[in-house]
């Protein structure tokens, strides 16, 4: 049909997500009906634990595609997806179970077709997804490159086509979203209204430059640490293409007790003043192995036929990162650079949806029923 409806289901980690679209054009992108999620409270257990993400998917998926496919105002019938997309992996497997064994379910149900869908590829597609993509409009264009940054990846993709990504740069121990999350704990932020750390370290950088502006905090006088970048060239290791997160929370335990005796000896103006140095280091490792893997990797061919540039996932979110990237890689001045809005960075059903429209449209693709969740599943 030239025109349906397609029920995207996320369940990859601890957010519940659902969504349904009408495709109503092949040019325009489709319209949303209904967006809904549910998150685990983490603010008790300060992470995520996997049987508890498990339980809340089994309580609410059920309830969040009822609610998405009631009739509409103008019609007693209930909506009918014609396509099911749910997250396949990579992920939590209990937590991809939930939403994989729905899914078909339903799709045997209605007699539908269903695709299992590769969670950071929906991820990669999101900047296409706001554009259709249409040449008219101004969506990423294969082949272009993606920064990856979230809670539990962290990579720089070239993708040549739909179904033809490279990583170009891994994380060689852990996420960027991971560290951030591990540092801010180990500072001392506290959960508010988030349920991840990194939010909160935004905000408590954001605060502290507030303050300094406004001559409630001295810069000068407010002690602070060394912060060395990994990854930069040292005996033994050379022009490294890949990133690593780890040594920023042995770092900053090191120095915090070196300099302040412990983290319990921080006053409320140092922890701030550390979020910001830690949030800056972070991100500028996170620049400097892009450029550097850029200019190193990738020959004067394929640079040239590069035209975009995308940042995604959760951490995409953070605008220190965002306007570091843009400051590194200003110099290339033909690129255009793509970030999702910040309710599309986080795991949607949006993204699932829209990658399974790109699939059934582009490729023809389609997951048999006896498909299950892949809790490893390479990009490539």
């Amino acid at each position: 049909r030239r025109t349906y409806l397609v029920l995207g289901i996320e369940t990859s980690c601890d957010d519940t997500s659902v969504c349904l679209y009408d495709r109503f054009s092949a040019s325009a992108p489709p319209r949303l009906l209904v967006s809904l999620k549910e998150s685990t409270d983490n603010s008790d257990t300060q992470g995520i634990v996997p049987m508890t993400a498990l339980m809340h998917h089994q309580s609410h998926l059920a309830s969040l595609v009822s609610q998405a496919l009631r009739p509409s105002a103008d019609s007693a019938i209930p909506l009918r997806p014609d396509l099911i997309c749910v997250t396949r992996g990579p992920g939590m497997r209990g937590s991809l179970s939930a939403g994989t064994e729905f899914a078909k379910g339903l799709a045997v149900a209605l007699r539908v077709p269903l695709i299992g869908v590769h969670h950071m590829l929906g991820h990669l597609l999101t900047p296409r997804l706001l554009a259709n993509p249409s040449p008219e409009r101004s969506g990423p264009a294969f082949p272009y490159l993606s920064l990856l940054a979230s809670g539990g990846h962290t990579m720089l993709v070239l993708s040549r086509s739909l179904v033809d990504h490279e990583i170009l740069a891994n994380t060689i121990d852990i996420a960027i979203g991971d560290a951030i999350d591990k540092c801010a704990r180990a500072i001392g932020l506290q959960l508010s209204n988030n349920n991840s750390y990194g939010p909160e370290l935004e905000r408590a950088a954001c605060l502290y430059l507030d303050l300094v502006k406004s001559g409630q905090i001295d810069n000068e006088a407010t002690k602070s640490i060394e912060i060395p970048i990994p990854m930069r060239n040292k005996n033994r290791r050379t022009d490294a293409t890949a990133f690593s997160f780890a040594a920023y929370i042995s770092i900053l335990e090191r120095e915090v007790t070196k300099t302040f005796g412990g983290f319990n000896n921080l006053s409320n103006d140092e922890r701030l003043k550390l979020a910001k140095r830690i949030q800056d280091a972070i991100f500028l490792q996170t620049v400097e192995r892009i450029v550097f893997t850029v200019n190193n990797k990738l020959d004067e061919q394929t640079r040239s036929q590069i035209k975009d540039f995308v940042c995604a996932g959760g951490v995409a979110s953070n605008m220190a990162l965002r306007t570091a990237l843009r400051e590194a890689l200003k110099r290339n001045d033909s690129w255009r650079m793509h970030f999702p809005p910040l309710n599309l960075c986080t795991d949607n059903g949006e993204m699932i949806a829209w990658a399974g429209i790109e699939l059934w449209e582009k490729m023809g693709l389609r997951s048999s029923l006896d498909m299950l969740p892949l809790s490893k599943w390479p990009l490539e």
